[in-house]
This record gives C-alpha cells, structure tokens and sequence, in this order.
C-alpha cells in the first residue's frame, strides 16, 4: 500500500480543491492510501472528512515559518508517506523543504495557476518565485493543469522544464449525465421564463465578476427578461452587490453564495459564462459542457485548450465588457446554434477530459517518478508494514 499525502492550498472550497476532491476519490484502494493535510480550518475539511478521507490540519502560516514546517514533516514522518503531492505556491514550497527533511521518496508540485497571476503584493510574488527556484532540486516532479501553466513555470525558471508536465483536470461523467429537474432552481429563485446566464466561481477579483455586471448593463435594454444568478462566496460578494445596484440590476443579478446542487444551476442555464480575468484549467467549463450547456468565457491561460472558438464555445478577451455583452447576445438570439455548440463541447469533454483520464495520467506520473527515485514495489509494502 502506498501512502499519498496530498497538501491542499487551502481549506476554502475552489478549483484546486475540486481536484483533490476527485482525485482522492478516484485512486485505486488496493494500491494507494491517501491522506488530505490542509493548511488551515475550513468547509473543506469537513467535506473531504464526510466522503471519508483521512484528513489533518496542518497550520501553514505565514510563509517562512519553521514551526509549521516542522508540524508537516512531524505527520509525514509519522504517516510513512512514499509520495507527498502539494498544490499551490505555499504548499509546493513547505512541501518540497518537509518531504526532503521527512525522507518522502517522491515529492510531486502541482500547479493549478500561474503565479505571475496570484493576488499578491509584487514583494510576495518575488519570494514565491525564488522560494520555488530554490526548492527546484527537491521536486521530483513538476504537475502543471494546462500547457499554459506549464509555459509559465518554464518561463519563471528554465531549469524545470525536464520535470514538468501537463496533466489536465477532468470530470465525472456519470455525474454529469443524471436527470435533473431544470426547473428548480427557477422555481427556488422565484425567477422568470427569461434567457437564464449562470456564473459558478469564487466572488474574488480575478473571476471578473464586475465585467459581467458591466456586460448585463448593456443588454438589459434589449434582454429585460435577462437574469442572471452567480454561485459561490467571497470578499467581493457585498461589493458586486452594490455595483448591480447601482446599475439598477438588483432584480437581474441574483447572488446565491456557495452551493453544494451546483449541477442543478448548470442544468437551469441557457448560458455559462466564466469571465474570469486568470484562470488555470477551469472545472467550471468542464462541467458546464460536461452537461452540454454553451460556454462563453475568457480566452485566458489554459481555456482556449478546452473551448475551441466558434466550435466548443466562445472566447472574449478578459476585461472586455462590450465583447462579452456581444457574445451573450449572439447565443440567446441564436439558440440553436448554442445547442450545437454544448454538443459539441460534451463530445470533446467526454473523450479528452474525464477524471479516469486525469488519474490515469497522474498515477503515471508517480509510477515514473518512483522509478526515477528507485522505489520498486517490494520497497512500497516494506515502508508500511
């Protein structure tokens, strides 16, 4: 048996999580057994704990603490781990220095977004970057969730190109393919037999949520049956509510917070939209097409490898209002061809992007790297015995 641990960015619930989430629940029992280690309290840790993961909190705070980093190789120690998976810029780094004190045979870095794009301080972005070219050796391997992140973990330091890779995220089909009520959530809302637009992320800055509110302000003269609802939570929440207030779109723009029924949104939308000002490989999209509901979203980092223009979905360039104003226009005055593009944004999900994919493709990236660090079989059932 081989003992996984998987070191979270963080315990609030987003992309990064998703993939744990899935990850987790997917890796094959008889050879692997994973532990979750968060970095803080949070909905995470209950929600991984209900599905059944063994999961500890680990207090990583602030970056440059030894005390934290002590509690970490402490657990790793303790747990026999053979591979430690991190995920983030703060995780990657305590990962790379406690997996090398712990004596964890294979350290895997995974990055789910560039950290040219982090909301950070410039100073702080600085000291990511060094921390991360400084641990560089201890990395037996570098897991990037797009060609574009990988193209910006290169760009940020040359001498990891030999151990980074692209592997994708993906999605459940099946759970994607269950029949769901479309009408419940109008229903729940109250909302009208308008053009419905779903937006499902973060309510934080780089999710470009004011671009959207922006965007409704235009079409609201035209589309006055038009809604809108947003799932999920943030620092922003109470600030786009009152920019869609001050747009006279408080009845247009519904704020709904986090949702666990999140598929039961997608499945009332006529429209998804992301439009997300930095992103790594969105699960948003993938669901949403998964689904076969149209997609428009913003032509950024790793989302044109998903959503072919004009063939899978529609791309407008970040922070550009009038371009995402035009592009909801064009799908809701041409429903059919918004239907042809969800068909054919299923079909590339369902045969490039499932979750068998993504764990098949990552559990070969740990076969190799412990072939690379020369942890054979027998060695695996020695360490845990």
């Amino acid at each position: 048996m081989i003992v996984v641990a998987e070191l979270a960015g963080s315990a609030s619930y987003g992309g990064g999580e998703r993939y744990l989430e899935l990850l987790c629940g997917h890796l094959d029992p008889a050879r692997f057994r994973p532990i979750l280690i968060c970095p803080e309290p949070g909905s995470f840790v209950g929600r991984m704990q209900r599905r059944g993961v063994d999961v500890r909190v680990v207090h990583l705070e602030p970056l440059l603490n030894p005390f934290a980093l002590m509690r970490l190789v402490r657990v790793l120690s303790q747990e026999n781990v053979t591979i430690l998976q991190t995920h983030g810029a703060r995780a990657n780094f305590y990962g790379r220095v406690a997996g090398w004190l712990a004596g964890v045979p294979v350290v895997i870095s995974t990055v789910h977004n560039s950290i040219a794009d982090y909301e950070v301080s410039r100073l702080k972005r600085w000291i990511y970057s060094a921390a991360l070219r400084a641990t560089l050796p201890w990395a037996t391997r570098i897991l990037c969730v797009s060609d574009a992140v990988r193209r910006d973990v290169i760009q940020d330091d040359p001498a990891a190109a030999a151990r980074t890779e692209t592997v994708h995220n993906g999605v459940d089909r099946l759970s994607f393919q269950k029949p769901i009520d479309r009408t419940k959530v109008r229903r729940e809302l109250g909302l009208t037999d308008g053009p419905l637009l779903v937006t499902v992320a973060r309510l934080t800055p780089p999710k470009g949520h004011g671009d959207l509110i922006e965007a409704l302000a235009l079409l609201r003269d035209q589309w006055p049956g038009l809604q809108c609802v947003c799932v999920g939570d943030g620092e922003l929440r109470q600030p786009l509510e009152e920019l869609a207030a001050a747009r006279g779109l408080s009845s247009m723009c519904r704020f709904v917070g986090s949702r666990d029924d999140v598929m039961e949104f997608y499945a009332a939308a006529d429209v998804v939209v992301l439009p997300s000002h930095s992103e790594g490989f969105p699960f948003v999209i993938l669901e949403a097409l998964a689904m076969g509901k149209p997609v428009i979203a913003t032509s950024v980092n790793g989302v044109p490898e998903v959503i072919d223009h004009l063939k899978t979905g529609l791309l407008v360039k970040a922070r550009d209002v009038a371009g995402l104003a035009g592009a909801i226009q064009s799908l809701l005055e041409h429903p059919e061809r918004a239907r042809q593009l969800g068909d054919a944004g299923r079909a590339v999900v369902q045969a490039q992007f499932t979750v068998d994919r993504m764990v098949e493709k990552t559990v070969a990236v740990f076969d190799a790297a412990l072939r690379t660090e020369g942890v054979d079989a027998p060695a695996w059932s020695r360490r845990v015995a």
